[in-house]
């Protein structure tokens, strides 16, 4: 049974109509896109893809961005680890995925608050779970956002990790994720829009705050999340991005979302606007910018194939984020801006549908080996558009033809 700590019901009811999961539609208006290549956001969908403006209820991730992270225990347990190591767990390692991803252009520094603020419930009180009721999950956030009030000053942050201790017999890892508040929410002076919601056990999944974060940064959800519970979720982008899976062995944010998110500017991104062949270079995503010469660091061909399509090709080589890589070449994928998280707003196009690779280390070996090597080509009939893989470059990219009807 829960202790005795009852709040109004009509505070709890208030919460919870506040409250949402990552699904829910997120603010903003709609625009046609100025830059022929770059789709509209669409205000409807929750995420979009569409790079035409910035929602403002985001923060940018571009120069410094100050997140802090927070410690919850619970009466039912005494913390066998310090605030100060588990924060070891998640970082440096996520400033250096974002730092790598970024060119430099992101710095996510974060203020660890190393003291257990302890909670009014047990842990196995709050019904800690993935698809939580929305309910419960209120209890959860009103208790959280009381003891972590007068700790810190969260209006000096833009990013808030609430961390529960991870020997709780209450926690379940499947529950992490961001919090979303349909309208902010004030806690002393600040008004707080999200919360990245942590329920890692030891050791937490790799990579798993990069994750949630790219959430905070207005990034989608690119897993497929099966509809009976069970299958494979990884059908949609498989290894190659972040926001897809975790534990791929290529992490690396698309080149679509890092020019979404600041890091690319237009003179990394080839527009394909015209009919006819054009021909280009294009330099390894994970390679560090050539700051010298933008112009001649394409890293994404981009063919708009409808109002809200385009068509994606990039170099994907074993460099930075994409160290563990097991294929490498050009690989090709979709993207909509009017598809919701969760719901395939990316999907990668297999180049070799008749085989796999990776098994045993790939999340989904059949897109393992998606990426074009040197002679081989796609063709997307239905857009008309043909694109070829000629040779690599002296610097591990490749030069590739597009033909567009």
């Amino acid at each position: 049974m829960r202790r005795d700590h009852r709040r109004p019901a009509a505070v709890l009811t208030a919460l919870a109509a506040l409250l949402a999961t990552t699904m829910t539609a997120a603010p903003g208006t709609g625009a046609l896109a100025d830059e022929p290549c770059g789709l509209p956001r669409s205000a409807a969908v929750h995420h979009s893809l569409g790079l035409d403006s910035w929602n403002d209820d985001y923060p940018r991730p571009v120069g410094t961005v100050r997140a802090v992270m927070l410690f919850l225990s619970f009466p039912d347990t005494e913390p066998r680890l310090s605030p100060g190591r588990i924060a070891e767990d998640y970082f440096p390692a996520t400033t250096e995925y974002f730092d790598r991803s970024s060119y430099g252009r992101l710095s996510l520094e974060t203020e660890v608050v190393e003291e257990w603020l302890e909670m009014p419930a047990d842990s196995v009180d709050y019904g800690i779970q993935r698809d939580w009721p929305a309910e419960q999950r209120a209890d959860y956030l009103h208790d959280a956002l009381s003891v972590i009030a007068p700790a810190t000053d969260l209006a000096a942050y833009d990013v808030v990790y609430l961390v529960a201790d991870p020997d709780a017999p209450g926690v379940d890892s499947d529950a992490t994720k961001v919090v979303n508040f349909n309208s902010p929410i004030t806690v002393g002076e600040a008004e707080i829009r999200r919360l990245v919601t942590v329920f890692e056990n030891r050791r937490p999944d790799r990579n798993v705050l990069a994750h949630e974060t790219g959430h905070v940064f207005d990034l989608p959800d690119l897993y497929n999340r099966p509809t009976e519970g069970s299958g494979d979720w990884d059908t949609h982008v498989g290894d190659w991005d972040l926001m897809g899976s975790q534990f791929g062995l290529a992490p690396d944010l698309f080149g679509w979302h890092k020019w979404k998110l600041g890091w690319l500017d237009p003179e990394h991104v080839a527009c394909v606007r015209s009919s006819g062949t054009s021909l280009h270079t294009l330099q390894p995503l994970g390679a560090p910018l050539d700051e010298r010469d933008p112009a001649a660091d394409t890293r994404i061909a981009v063919v708009r194939t409808g109002p809200s399509e385009a068509l994606v090709a990039e170099a994907r080589t074993p460099i930075g984020n994409d160290r563990s890589l097991c294929t490498r070449g050009v690989l090709l994928y979709r993207v909509r801006g009017d598809v919701a998280s969760a719901e395939g707003p990316v999907r990668v196009i297999d180049g070799h549908p008749e085989s796999d690779a990776c098994h045993g280390t790939s999340v989904h070996p059949r897109l393992a080996d998606a990426p074009l090597e040197t002679g081989e080509s796609y063709v997307d009939a239905s857009s008309g558009v043909r694109i070829e893989v000629g040779e690599r470059t002296s610097s591990g990219g490749w030069h590739i033809r597009v033909d567009k009807e």
